[in-house]
Formats: structure tokens, sequence, C-alpha cells
């Protein structure tokens, strides 16, 4: 709390006759002590008559000192108790005047004048650049308009990769021109609250303006909450964000969240992405859900890492899916995950446990050179593609029981520790003699009457040490 904001006490009853009273008895003592009361009679008069007066002047002189000093004391007092209450009207008019201001720019915002609330946009800016302490409140309001229900015009519904049923479609007429023109304004003036927002969530190194990036009075990153709201060409990249609540968001158009870090934990279980979402080198420093997100677009999530759990549990991938290179440093699942394009997971890196139960790939799969450090769950996972697992290391438990491989699939160099589980007819074969402990190869069974399927892993492998036989 600054000086100026601290309250105004009266000085305390006790402490002040206190010190008077010592001033009174210390000041008499010294005058009574100069006068002589105290000192053993002169032994010439005349001399003790010389120097009364002497003694009277002086002592009379300490008492209007001290008199002085108690004076001057009471009065410096009073300036600053005048002083703080000076500082203090000016602060509390201040904070009206600010106070006035918020709620005149947010009121504009209900305005039924596009123009009026682009202009409360603008004016709730200011106050958040000249008041720290506002910077929230100024962006959970540009949220919460964000939030308001709003159907966008019909050329970007039309835009949308998969169109829901209540959308037009391409030979829809529109149904109204005074409405279509309306959600064209209001798409501007939502398009300037999506751009204001990112502006100050992004940190750049070129910024000249200590204002561009916005952290409150304590030195707090901002914390977003757009649950449900509508979104056309979101672009939020390099953006640093505390926490982020998008779950149930709608993203018109390309979502742009590449280079953004959400230090805390981010929710997009559920949104929609009607286009393509890029989510590339992307960092979540705290828990990550898109449980149940529909990416109708591709999925560009490729060098994205994830410090804390990541869920993905039940998400539909409708378009291309790019995880190649992401780090997942806690667990990890994608059980129940629909991929209907192909997807790229090579290189990707699971520290943690990898939850891939019952995962379907559509399309062709690869997982080349993927390291698995915890267990992998992939029961009862269905390739309906092509899959490469080639170079791919399971370090941990690597459960595959039942897991299904429609086509060709790539192992070469793949290895698992013993105890994994897999598909029937695979087995374990040691590539190098005296490594069983450590990591095997995985090679499908060959043998006599194997289906076409099976002859077609087997012939994916290449060269190397045989399959077991038994």
């Amino acid at each position: 709390m600054a000086s100026h904001d601290a309250p105004l006490r009266p000085m305390p009853f006790l402490p002040v006759m206190v010190a008077v009273v010592l001033v009174v008895l210390l000041g008499g003592g010294a005058a009574m002590w100069l006068l002589g009361v105290w000192s053993p009679p002169p032994q010439a008069a005349l001399a003790a008559e010389r120097f009364r007066l002497d003694r009277i002047k002086t002592a009379l002189t300490v008492a209007a000192g001290l008199a002085a000093g108690v004076t001057l004391l009471m009065t410096l007092r009073r300036q600053a108790l005048s002083e703080r209450a000076q500082r203090f009207a000016e602060s509390d008019a201040l904070e009206q005047r600010t106070t006035t201001l918020y709620v005149a720019a947010a009121g504009q915002l209900g305005s039924d004048k596009a123009a009026v609330r682009l202009a409360g946009l603008y004016a709730l800016e200011r106050l958040g650049q000249d008041n720290p302490k506002l910077r929230q409140t100024v962006v959970d309001v540009w949220c919460a308009y964000l939030r308001m229900p709003y159907i966008p015009p019909v050329e970007v519904l039309r835009g949308n990769l998969k169109q829901p049923p209540e959308h037009p479609s391409d030979d829809t007429e529109v149904p109204d021109a005074k409405a279509e023109a309306e959600r064209r304004e209001e798409l501007q003036v939502r398009l300037t609250a999506q751009r204001l927002l990112a502006a100050h969530l992004r940190r750049t190194q070129t910024d000249t303006d200590e204002t561009a990036y916005w952290i409150d009075a304590r030195g707090n990153r901002m914390t977003i909450d757009l649950v449900g709201a509508v979104l056309v060409k979101l672009s939020l990249t390099s953006c640093e964000i505390e926490q982020g609540d998008l779950s149930g968001a709608q993203f018109h158009g390309d979502a742009d969240l590449s280079g953004a870090q959400f230090h805390g934990n981010a929710d997009l279980g559920g949104a929609q992405f009607h286009g393509d979402a890029y989510l590339s080198d992307a960092q979540f420093h705290g828990n990550a859900d898109l449980g149940g997100a529909q990416f109708h677009g591709d999925a560009d999530l490729g060098g994205a890492q994830f410090h804390g759990d990541a869920y993905l549990r039940g998400a539909q991938l409708h378009g291309d899916a790019d995880l190649g290179g992401a780090q997942f440093h806690g667990d990890a699942n994608l059980s129940d995950a629909q991929f209907h394009g192909d997807a790229y997971l090579s290189e990707v890196q699971l520290h943690g446990d990898a939850y891939l139960s019952e995962v379907q790939f559509h399309g062709d799969a690869d997982l080349g050179g993927a390291q698995f450090h915890g267990d992998a769950n992939l029961v009862a996972a269905q390739f309906h593609g092509d899959a490469y697992l080639r170079g791919a290391q399971f370090h941990g438990d690597a459960g595959l029981r039942e897991a299904q491989f429609g086509h060709g699939v790539d192992l070469s160099e793949a290895r698992a520790m013993p105890a994994a589980e897999l598909p029937s007819g695979w087995v374990l074969s040691s590539s190098t003699p005296g490594a069983e402990l450590l990591r095997e190869v995985i090679r499908a069974k060959d043998h006599e009457g194997a289906s076409p399927a099976g002859q077609r892993k087997t012939a994916a492998h290449g060269a190397g040490a045989p399959a077991d036989a038994t």
C-alpha cells in the first residue's frame, strides 16, 4: 500500500500526554537547577546575586526553546496530516474518475451502434494501460464480450470445412440483408476485441512500450475465460497466458495458437475447430485438456510441449494430424481418439505413461522414432491404414494386446521390453545376443497358413534377426 493510500489516523492520546509530561518535567528540572534550588548556599552573597540573574535568563531561554520545540512538533504533525489528507483526496478523486471512465466505456459496449462499441473497446484499453490494477478486469470484460451469443455472417459459415446442420450451405440464400449487415459490423467489433486481447498477451523482444504486454499490479500474467465463445480467425501466436479456459469455444476460420505459452492449466475440452488449427511449438506448463475437441481441418501440434498431463481422450481429428516431435512430460491420454486423416507422431517423446487404448487411425499412422519412456497402453488400438513404427522405442511396459493392423506394418528397428503384450501372431526375437533383458525387436510371427495381412507385416520388417517360430 502506498503512503498516500494508508488510512489517516489521529495522534494517539497516551504517547502525546507522556511526551508533554516529560517535556514539562525536564524543563522544570532544568530551570530549578539553573536557578540554584538544589545548589548549596553560596559562600558569598554578592556572587550569588550576580549569577542569579544570568540563571533566570538562561532558564527562561530554555523554557522558551522547549515550548517552541513542542509547538514546532505539533505544527509539523498538522502539516503532515494535511498533506496526507490532500494526497488521499487526490487519490480518491482519481479512483472515482477512473471508475466513472470504466463504467462509461463498459456501457458503450452495450450500444446498438458498432462504432460506439469500438470506441468502448479502445477506451477500456487506455484504462488498462494507465492502471495496472484494472488490466485483468479489462481482459475479463473483453472476454465476456466475446462470450456473448453471436452468429457469424453467412460467408464465414460457408468457409467452414465442415458445417453443422444449423449452418447454411453454399446454395442457401441470405435470409435477411439487414441482419447480415449487422452481423458483419459486429464481426469487425469482435475482431478488434480479439486483436486487442492478443496484443496485450504477446511479449516480443522488439516492444519499446512497456505497457504492450500486460501484467497486473502484482506482476501476474493475464488469465482468459473464453468458455463457449464464438471466435473468428483467432490468432494468439506467441502469447503468454497464465491460465486459459477455451472449453466449448467455436473457432471459425483458421485458429493460430502456435508458440503460445499457457503457464497454468489450459482447457480446450469440447472446442470446435471449423478450420485448420495451428498449435505448433505451443507450451503447456500446466495440464492441457483437449478431450472431446473436434478438429474439422488439419491439426498441427508439431513440436508442442506438454509439461503437465495432456488429455485428448475422445478427440476427433478429421483432417491430417501432426504431432511430430511433440513432447509429453506428463501422462498422455489419447484413448478413444479418432484420427480420420493421416497421423504423424514421428519422433514424439512420451516421458510419462501413454494411454492410446481403442484409438483409431483411419489413415496412415507414422510413429517412427517415437519414444515411450513410461508404460504404453495401445490395447485394442486400430490401425486401418499403414502403420510405421520403425525405430519406435518402448522403454516401459508395452500393451499392444488386441491391437489391429489392417495394412502393412513397418517395425524395423522397433524395440520393446520383454514384458510387452503383443498382438496375435507377433513375437519378440533378440537382435543382439545377451540383450534380451534390455530391449527386443518386435517381429511378426511367420508361419505356414499366415493370413495375407500377416504376410504383409512380415515383409515390412526388412532384413534382420529372424522371428521366433514358437
